[in-house]
């Protein structure tokens, strides 16, 4: 017996379905044939050279990253260029690339949830909801912190929990008893957390007029690098195909690919 990639494509949206990908999103097969038979796996972040290099020397023939290698279209493909090396690096060596994003963003277990996990506290609700066909999806997850902890002592958590450089906008001394989380670019829910009574976010790539607006509005920012704050969804995806594969009787491993980030801190 042998799973192929719509086998294992079919999987993922059937607890991630596409179909809640916002708008704009490329989810789904970037590069890939559904017939082709799967060797091995192997999870990321991005779809970066490095990582794909990692799939070619470990005979993992599938990878599935969160973030999309082709985003938005591509009009030429130019072997000489980043993006057009690495479809031809994927191509060349019958590799099958699938980016699951927004899809697991949205999810009850998705990127943010990992996070909450990661950080030890308790979650409440999502951010922002919806529900589609009977089934409620979000973004990011309201958490609540027991005992109360000053902001700059929930960002020195975050650090020593994640391995993460951490960033503060707003009032470090201030004390939060719940705090909004949202893995990846989430500044644009400050407003709705604020509409909750929340003024803390955890999130990523919070751009300077945002940050002064929040800061001059007496809310706060938690910022952190935005693959780590992503990367933990792995660990729940590896288990979740491990159990599904484990249903296949094959022995297909799973790998999961950490890359550092680009940002050197000095």
């Amino acid at each position: 017996m042998s799973i192929l990639v719509k086998h294992f494509y079919n999987f993922l949206n059937s607890f991630s379905p596409l179909k809640i990908a916002e708008e704009n999103d490329n989810s789904g097969l970037q590069i890939a044939s559904f017939e082709a038979e799967i060797k091995g796996i192997l999870l990321s972040v991005d779809p970066s050279k490095k990582a794909i290099f990692y799939a070619i020397e470990n005979n993992l023939n599938l990878i599935l990253t969160h973030h999309p290698l082709i985003y938005p279209s591509l009009k030429n493909i130019i072997k000489e260029e980043l993006i057009g090396e690495l479809i031809y690096l994927i191509i060349q060596n019958h590799l099958n690339l699938i980016s699951w994003h927004t899809p697991l963003d949205k999810i009850e277990e998705g990127v943010s949830e990992a996070l909450v996990k990661v950080l030890k506290l308790e979650k409440i609700d999502f951010i922002t909801k919806k529900e589609i066909d009977g089934k409620v999806y979000g973004l990011g997850k309201i958490a609540e912190i027991y005992p109360p902890l000053t902001v700059k002592e929930l960002a020195e958590r975050i650090k020593e929990l994640t391995k993460s450089w951490v960033m503060i906008v707003g009032n470090p001394q201030e004390k939060i008893s719940k705090v909004g989380i949202c893995g990846g670019s989430g500044g644009f829910l400050k407003d709705v957390l604020k509409q909750l009574g929340i003024n803390t976010l955890i999130t990523s790539d919070v751009k300077y007029h945002l940050a002064k607006l929040a800061e001059e509005e007496g809310f706060n920012f938690i910022i952190m690098d935005h693959n780590i704050s992503e990367f933990f969804v792995l660990e729940f995806l590896k288990e979740k195909i491990e159990k599904f594969l484990q249903k296949t009787k094959l022995d297909i491993p799973v790998k999961i690919f950490k890359e550092e980030s680009p940002y050197k801190i000095l």
